[in-house]
């Protein structure tokens, strides 16, 4: 008797749904987006708007992270101190 053929891993990927990027990662316009400092939810409009109530800042490393108009300087705080010592963002937790 002889046994099904098999998919190979790369035909078992390509037959996938595709799965949306995991947040922190990936076209990040496109994800719920959330203040580093405060935590509260951002919409992409609000980085769009005239005057922009949301904004990117990007650390050293060169990765962006989102925060409100309110609080940048303290996002920028935040983004220092990991600059500083290598350690992950403290982020606040998320909220709507």
């Amino acid at each position: 008797m002889k046994r099904e053929k098999r998919l190979t891993k790369k035909e078992r990927k390509a037959l996938a749904p595709k799965v949306a990027p995991p947040v922190g990662g990936g076209d990040h316009h496109h994800q719920h987006i959330h203040c580093t400092a405060c935590g509260k939810h951002l919409d992409v409009e609000m980085f769009e708007e005239e005057p922009a109530s949301a904004l990117w800042i990007r650390c050293q490393h060169h990765s962006e992270f989102a925060s409100c108009a309110a609080c940048a300087d303290k996002t920028r705080e935040l983004l220092a101190e990991h600059d500083r010592t290598g350690k992950p963002v403290k982020q606040a937790s998320a909220w709507h």
